[in-house]
């Protein structure tokens, strides 16, 4: 039984670790959907933002261009060829994954907090010869 006293009142520890369990894991999990919206966001505008450079071959299309791909970099991690004008499809699979992936871990955090927050202290009964022998009183 882990029961501690903080000033005079008991905590159950497996349920304060639960409820900060369950906080970390909600608040996490927005932030990890924040960055998967973040990089699907980033990839579909990837094709507008070459096109806007257009056919152009001078020296500002070409800071363009490296800007896109270097936006595309910092926001999910992927990296394109040189002569690769178009994200593929198993690229965006790939970068997607991460975030994904960091959402169901986050779910399985809040449910392990949520199995230690419902924890129960369980005290068995004692048996016959276990059970103290309480003394008659005496009326008066």
């Amino acid at each position: 039984m882990a029961l501690f006293y903080f000033r005079k009142s008991r905590l159950f520890l497996p349920r304060v670790i639960g409820s900060f369990l369950l906080v970390l894991a909600m608040v996490m999990f927005v932030v990890t959907a924040g960055d998967m919206f973040d990089s699907w966001d980033a990839m579909s505008k990837y094709p507008d933002c070459l096109a806007r450079i257009g056919s152009e071959t001078d020296n500002v299309a070409m800071m363009k261009y490296l800007d896109c791909k270097d936006s595309l970099y910092n926001i999910t991690g992927m990296q394109l060829r040189p002569d690769q004008q178009k994200i593929t499809s198993r690229q965006f699979a790939i970068a997607l994954l991460r975030p994904i992936g960091g959402l169901l871990a986050w779910a399985i955090v809040f449910l392990l907090g949520l199995f230690f927050y419902h924890t129960k202290i369980v005290r068995p009964e004692p048996t016959p010869l276990e059970r103290p022998v309480q003394k008659k009183r005496k009326r008066k």
